[in-house]
């Protein structure tokens, strides 16, 4: 009889764990906030390009990478001077049942750029293919760098703060 108790209140702890676990993971990602100009600063800012950006119009990019205006929230992009492939597009969408169109949107584009930049700036396919595409919460951040590590570095540590 002890043992049937004994291995009912483990079986309970280590449920309670598991949904403990479940929930704080899932938790995680919804409660992201990100004020999209702080980030681009940060990033545009952290030394990891060659070209100097210039804050793109938005209606520009949402035309440029084909996304709905009512899936978009809020966007900001910064881009290079058209010398270099590097670029950044911060945006949040509206309903997080956006994110997968946007991704598909998002990687569409990078191909394209690709396909562009590979006849007559072939250096930059380099940046285009190690690109750093992040999803966070309503959240997606797209960057073309010249260092994606560092990139990488600054979001993973904004997002942590």
């Amino acid at each position: 009889m002890n043992k049937k108790i004994l291995a009912i209140v483990i079986l309970v702890i280590v449920l309670v764990l598991i949904i403990g676990v479940i929930l704080w993971n899932s938790s995680k990602n919804k409660n992201v906030q990100i004020n999209i100009e702080e980030l681009a600063d940060k990033i545009a800012t952290s030394g990891a390009f060659e070209d100097e950006l210039i804050k793109a119009d938005s209606e520009m990019v949402i035309k440029d990478y084909g996304f709905a205006n009512d899936e978009i929230k809020e966007l900001v992009s910064y881009q290079g001077s058209g010398a270099t492939s590097e670029e950044i597009v911060i945006l949040q969408v509206n309903d997080k049942s956006n994110l997968n169109s946007v991704k598909e949107k998002i990687n569409t584009r990078i191909d394209e750029r690709k396909e562009a930049f590979a006849s007559y700036l072939p250096k930059e396919v380099f940046k285009i293919e190690n690109n750093v595409l992040k999803i966070e919460g309503n959240y997606a951040i797209l960057c073309i760098s010249n260092d994606a590590k560092k990139v990488s570095d600054v979001i993973n540590n904004y997002i942590k703060e």
